[in-house]
């Protein structure tokens, strides 16, 4: 007999085998957090990118939007059960492998704690949830990590009633989430042998440092890439903003409260793509690209949008190598529960996404090439219409840590 994990990223969300007794709350006392490393900063940017480009050959045409950030949580909460192999697999695939567990653990709770914003302009929430099938023998230690480092509420649940444990879950998401993530999972995910639901939610709502007047907003024409033109609300702003003119796209950073955290937004030339972008997207280039826009006065439309997603997280994650984790006859989470001679393994790997844009500012939920040079061209003043596709990203400057990445072919 098996028993399965399900994980689910923004939330991200994990379900496999594994118990609980009695609901627990993350402990208060917490140390001081240390700060984020060069490598952790370079391998959550690799993944970012990796899995941008994986979901988006998956989802070719549609719009796209998900949350690396989201994703590695729940991913590294899930690597503190894992042994052999399967570990071996998930650290590879988060780019973790030179990195021991416990430094992985310190770097996610001090990122937790960087990204909470002093601004008041900026809400930042991100939650972790365990449910744990009623009577299965959690292991002390994978408990007490998730409790200390990633501050997990843990509850017991029937599984075995899966409209109940859905609903349960899912309430507790749309309360995380301010309402804008209602259902993550549906009953059909849970089954006699689900053990345990492991979930990272994440929110963010932040207002533009610079406003659209809202009385400037107006129907404009935007091209889509198969050669359709639908009228969307476009929104105009004149300002002095960060500014980007690259090889073969054009950026704006519109930056939220305080300056903490940005709104990137970019635009391939007439002519080109996002998939053409997308080939210039490394992690080389993404560095050079957030270091070299400057701040110039100029004229910006941009579609006003809401774009919502879910993804089944499965073939992406295996085809970058963890797809021993989703094997019944492989997985090795033994560091969660002694369930021999059954095995755990991951059962689902799921995220949905919503990232609304307006006037106003972004409310946004998630339940996870080629190097060519900046050219950077000078520019006293820039123009720029969002008329077409473009790619998008919600950074926190300080960190570099990239919370939504997506794609916007209709608004």
């Amino acid at each position: 007999m098996r028993s399965m994990i399900a994980l689910s990223g923004l939330a991200a969300a994990l379900l496999c085998g594994c118990g609980g007794d009695a609901s627990q709350k993350p402990p208060k006392e917490m140390t001081q957090p240390v700060q984020i490393t060069d490598e952790v900063r370079a391998a959550n940017t690799q993944f970012a990118l990796t899995m941008l480009q994986q979901l988006d050959d998956a989802n070719a045409g549609e719009n796209l939007c998900f949350s690396p950030l989201s994703l590695a949580l729940a991913l590294s909460m899930t690597l503190n059960g894992a042994e052999g192999e399967t570990y071996d697999a998930i650290a590879k695939t988060l780019g973790y492998a030179e990195q021991k567990l416990d430094a992985v653990n310190a770097q996610s709770r001090a990122l937790a704690r960087l990204l909470n914003p002093a601004d008041k302009s900026i809400t930042v929430r991100m939650a972790n949830g365990l449910w744990v099938q009623q009577g299965f023998p959690l292991k002390p230690d994978f408990l007490r990590t998730l409790l200390s480092h990633y501050e997990t509420r843990t509850e017991t649940v029937d599984f075995g009633n899966a409209e109940a444990a859905a609903d349960a879950i899912n309430a507790w998401v749309k309360e995380q989430t301010q309402g804008l993530i209602e259902k993550l999972f549906q009953a059909g995910d849970f089954d006699a042998q689900t053990r345990l639901a492991l979930v990272n939610t994440l929110y963010f709502e932040g207002k533009w440092q610079y406003p659209f007047p809202k009385d400037a907003t107006q129907d404009a024409p935007f091209y889509l890439e198969r050669g359709e033109t639908r009228q969307v609300p476009m929104m105009r702003l004149s300002e002095r903003l960060p500014y980007l003119k690259g090889e073969g796209f054009e950026a704006v950073a519109l930056p939220y409260g305080e300056g903490d955290y940005r709104f990137y937004l970019f635009l391939p030339d007439k002519g080109r793509t996002v998939a053409d972008l997308r080939q210039q997207l490394t992690p080389e280039n993404w560095g050079k690209w957030l270091g070299a826009f400057r701040v110039v006065q100029g004229s910006l439309q941009m579609p006003r949008f809401k774009i919502e997603a879910k993804y089944d997280l499965k073939p992406p994650l295996s085809a970058l190598g963890m797809g021993v984790a989703f094997d019944p006859d492989r997985a090795d989470f033994s560091r969660i529960a002694d369930v021999a001679p059954e095995r755990l393994f991951i059962q689902k790997a799921i995220q949905k996404a919503v990232v609304e844009v307006d006037e106003e500012g972004t409310k946004a939920a998630a339940a996870t090439g080629i190097t060519v040079g900046v050219t950077s061209v000078p520019v006293d003043q820039f123009n720029m219409v969002v008329d077409r596709p473009f790619l998008f990203a919600i950074v926190h400057q300080p960190t570099g840590t990239v919370l939504f990445l997506g794609v916007v072919r209709q608004p």
